[in-house]
């Protein structure tokens, strides 16, 4: 009797540890496959929106191919070098609400030559519904810069919004966000 508890009770032992270590590779199998997917997440291509030209891409009202909201646009769509593949973004951004606390869908970003929308209107530019917005069409910058206006909607306090200094490239994520307050408004 005693030799079969002793047998009873290192077979039980040997059980636990079996299972224990076949958790720590349940684990660890599934940590693999969660790291593995977050790496194939960044290298993975969206088809992005065309206009009937199919040369520009270009965000547009309702769309929903854009990602990495608030993120550095151009951190892949410009410097990267398969940048080809994404686009090269000339101007790109995001657009929080006026608390910042949820995208604003569909924000609309005007490019002036002179401040308080002044001066000739270089581009505009329709975001998307996830409140992304970008252009792979060549901006003139100019030597003087250009002047931003974000609108929102007609019926918020403030539905425009003027940049005060003038912008000499579009990465507008990499100073709005890290180091200046986040696009916002209504």
């Amino acid at each position: 009797m005693r030799r079969l508890l002793k047998c009873n009770f290192f077979l039980t032992l040997r059980k636990q540890t079996l299972i224990k270590a076949m958790r720590k590779k349940n684990i660890l199998f599934i940590l693999s496959i969660v790291v593995v997917g977050f790496i194939l997440q960044s290298f993975v291509v969206i088809k992005p929106q065309e206009d009937e030209t199919n040369k520009a891409v270009i965000s547009k009202k309702n769309g929903d191919v854009s990602h990495f909201f608030g993120l550095n646009c151009m951190s892949c769509h410009k410097n990267f070098r398969n940048a080809e593949k994404f686009g090269r973004f000339t101007v790109a951004g995001s657009v929080f609400d006026e608390a910042r606390a949820r995208i604003h869908k569909n924000p609309i970003i005007k490019l002036y030559t002179e401040p308080k929308a002044q001066g000739k209107l270089v581009a505009t530019i329709n975001g998307d519904k996830l409140g992304n917005f970008f252009t792979t069409e060549n901006i003139d910058f100019t030597r003087n810069g250009l002047y931003p206006v974000l609108i929102g909607s007609p019926t918020a306090t403030e539905s425009i919004k003027y940049m005060q200094t003038p912008i000499f490239k579009g990465d507008c994520n990499s100073c709005h966000g890290p180091r200046a307050e986040a696009l916002g408004i209504d």
